[in-house]
Formats: structure tokens, C-alpha cells, sequence
């Protein structure tokens, strides 16, 4: 499949972009890309990690062979000492992508650079959330592993200009999202855990609860904050906070570890969990109470408003798509090329970062949309369009014109 790839070298603006400039915005363009609203806004879709957009309409099952590769945006080459993941957003026709150390905002309908940002390279950035006219950006240190520290960022969208920054002290971020008019965020240190909920205004900390550690993972379910904390004898329980206010609604005691929910919002129902026993369960969140298991689930990739997807099986190479009311087990696809790492649903298609396309409804395989290797490491979909990222290059794929 031939790549058209858009570099930003060829006018002054871009080249001026290429070493962290501003370039001028462009504003929303004519067309298709300015009529889209339903955007894939932050890493995990929302702050339930949920990896499902929910209100996509352009891409489903009717027109998903259609879709062809359009164009693909490249950063620059980076040469910061830290592993640099990578993440990527699509909102209001834009592209955001975290490639290379590197936050930059493309035009999604024609792969222009609008401005291009690089912050602090003695942090590895694989967090990004677009709300409130803000892009937010996470990462944490790797230069010194006897003082761990984090960073996150916010850039006006509309010009990449700095807004705030906040570092975070004795913690190694690797979780972080934003939720109403907070960003959450979580990572371990030497010798506790933290979760640290910041004022997405002007990043100043709102409230800060120690934990003892666990899985590098951070739920909000109907507006609580899922993650590690400990109990009087120091061992690790689950709790819930009130996001606004961190007071705790409920404590689990033992070795839990957070999977992913459905909502964020007061619509949220379903809280994804690996119980002390090692079975995946589903947890109402408002009490901790466990509802279903999900039989031989291991890793749940994707949630959406029927549904839970998870690797599953006696090898965990298998694909299971369960009923997210019951958890019954609705089918299972044990004829995968290699074990999935990452999905995302929208419309009733669940897109693997191998390039499978599966019905939600059968898991069955619709269509292949790009070649099997190199796998994605990150995935987007909405406003029409999959974002797809592999090292530097973030490749978009969607219906002819857009």
C-alpha cells in the first residue's frame, strides 16, 4: 500500500513548525472535515478508558469497505533519551498527534501542520487529551530512577502557545485523562503510589491520595476515580473518590487491578476489574459490588454500550466479545493471526492495531485495512476517520474525500 506522506518542509511556516515554531492556524477548512462531531478526543476515547466512540456514524459495518488509506503526517526525528510511546487524537476536524516526543495539530483533511510543539525531552510523552480549547500532555521522567517525576502540559489548541505546566513530584505517570473540568492522573514512586486531580484551567492541584501501589492503571466510572490505596496495615486495597473532592465511596480490600469502564459521566454503569482470585468481574461503581464474571477474559481492550471485548481463552490469544449486561459470552474468535494489544469500536466495528476489521455483533472479520505488520501502537476513530500510528508516522485512513 503506497504512503502519501506529508512532511512539513516545503514552505518556510512548516520548516519553522519542524523545530517547535508556531505556524500560523488555518482555521476549519470547506469541506467534510468541518462537519464532523464525533471526535475521539483523549488516548483512551474518555476518562473510563473505554476505547469506544460511542456516537461515530460515518465509519460502521456499511461502509467500512470503502475505507482506504488517505495520507499520513510525520514528525520529526527525535533524540530524547526516554521511550516515547506515542498517542493521537481526532476532534473538529484536526489531528493531534504525541509522535517522537513531539505534539503537533494537523489539518486531518489535507495532513497540514498547524503548529508543532516540543516539550521538556528529558520525559517520555505517551499521554494527550484535547478539551476545553487545551491539548494536555503527560510523560514521565527517565533520566533519574532514584528520583522519579512526572510532567503534564497544556497547549492552546487554537495556537499551541503554553497555557500551564505542573510537575509532579516522586511519580512515574502512567495514567492520565480528563474528566469535566479535571485531568486525572496517576503513577507509582519509590515508595508510595499517587493519584493527583488537577484544575484543567490552570493545572493547580485540586486533591492528591497516596497509595500502595499497583497495576500502571486509572479508571473514572459515573464521575469516581478508581485506583490503588492502602489500608491501616499498609496493603493495597481498590478505592473509589468523588472526583471533584477525593473523598472515598467505597474500599475493596486485596490485590485488585483496574481494566477499563464504560463512561465517565453519570452514564457510566460497568467497572472492569481482575479480582484477587485473577478473574476479570464486572463492578458496579457507585458500591464496589461485584456483578458478573467474564469466563477466561484476560485483557479487556474496548467497552462499549453492548458489549465487552477482552483476549480470553486457555493460551489468552483468543478474542471474546461478551454481553455487558449479563457478561454472557456472545462469541469467541480463536482464528486470530496473533494475540490483539490494542482495538477501538465505533459503529459496530471493533478495528485491531494489526489492521482486522471485526463485526462487534458475530466477530467475524469484515475487511483488512492496513498490513499486518508493523502493528499499531496507538488507534483513534472518529470524525470519520482511524488514526493509526507506528514510531514517527501517524497514517489516516477513511471514505474517499475525507
Amino acid at each position: 500500500m503506497k504512503r502519501r506522506i506529508f512532511v512539513a518542509t516545503m514552505t518556510t511556516a512548516a520548516v519553522l513548525g519542524l523545530c517547535g515554531a508556531v505556524t500560523p492556524g488555518i482555521g476549519t477548512q470547506p469541506g467534510l472535515a468541518a462537519t464532523e462531531s464525533s471526535p475521539w478526543s483523549q488516548t483512551d476515547s474518555n476518562a473510563a478508558l473505554s476505547r469506544a466512540n460511542l456516537i461515530e456514524k460515518v465509519l460502521s459495518r456499511a461502509t467500512l469497505t470503502k475505507i482506504k488509506y488517505l495520507r499520513s503526517a510525520v514528525a520529526p526525528p527525535n533524540s530524547s533519551p526516554c521511550l516515547q510511546a506515542g498517542a493521537v487524537a481526532l476532534a473538529g476536524g484536526y489531528l493531534y498527534a504525541l509522535t517522537a516526543g513531539k505534539i503537533s495539530k494537523y489539518n486531518a483533511a489535507t495532513g497540514r501542520l498547524i503548529w508543532r510543539r516540543t516539550p521538556d525531552q528529558s520525559y517520555g510523552y505517551e499521554w494527550l487529551a484535547v478539551s476545553h480549547n487545551l491539548v494536555i500532555a503527560g510523560g514521565a521522567g527517565c533520566v533519574s530512577e532514584s528520583e522519579p517525576s512526572s510532567i503534564v502540559y497544556a497547549f492552546s489548541a487554537s495556537t499551541g502557545a503554553l497555557v500551564w505546566s505542573r510537575g509532579l513530584s516522586e511519580t512515574l505517570l502512567t495514567e492520565a485523562a480528563v474528566a469535566g473540568s479535571y485531568v486525572i492522573t496517576y503513577g507509582p514512586g519509590p515508595v508510595t503510589s499517587t493519584s493527583t486531580v488537577l484544575n484543567i484551567a490552570d493545572g493547580t492541584p485540586v486533591w492528591s491520595s497516596p497509595g500502595c501501589g499497583g497495576l500502571a492503571s486509572q479508571v473514572v466510572v459515573d464521575s469516581l476515580v478508581m485506583s490503588y490505596g492502602c489500608n491501616p496495615q499498609g496493603s493495597r486495597t481498590l478505592d473509589a473518590r468523588n472526583l471533584a473532592t477525593g473523598a472515598v465511596a467505597w474500599t475493596l480490600p486485596g490485590n485488585w487491578g483496574l481494566q477499563r469502564g464504560d463512561q465517565s459521566g453519570a452514564n457510566g454503569k460497568h467497572l472492569y476489574a481482575t479480582d484477587p482470585t485473577g478473574t476479570v468481574v464486572d463492578l458496579n461503581p457507585l458500591t464496589g459490588q461485584t456483578e458478573y464474571s467474564l469466563s477466561q477474559a484476560v485483557t479487556v481492550l474496548a467497552v462499549d454500550n453492548s458489549r465487552v471485548y477482552a483476549t480470553c481463552g486457555s493460551q489468552h490469544q483468543d478474542l471474546c466479545g461478551y454481553n455487558i449486561g449479563t457478561g454472557a459470552l456472545e462469541w469467541q474468535d480463536t482464528q486470530l493471526i496473533g494475540t490483539p494489544k490494542l482495538a477501538a469500536e465505533a459503529d459496530g466495528v471493533l478495528y485491531l492495531n494489526y489492521g482486522a476489521a471485526l463485526n462487534t455483533a458475530t466477530g467475524k472479520r469484515i475487511t483488512r485495512i492496513w498490513p499486518i505488520d508493523p502493528p499499531h501502537t496507538a488507534l483513534a476513530v472518529g470524525d470519520g476517520r482511524i488514526a493509526a500510528v507506528t514510531g514517527r508516522i501517524t497514517d489516516l485512513y477513511g471514505l474517499p474525500g475525507y
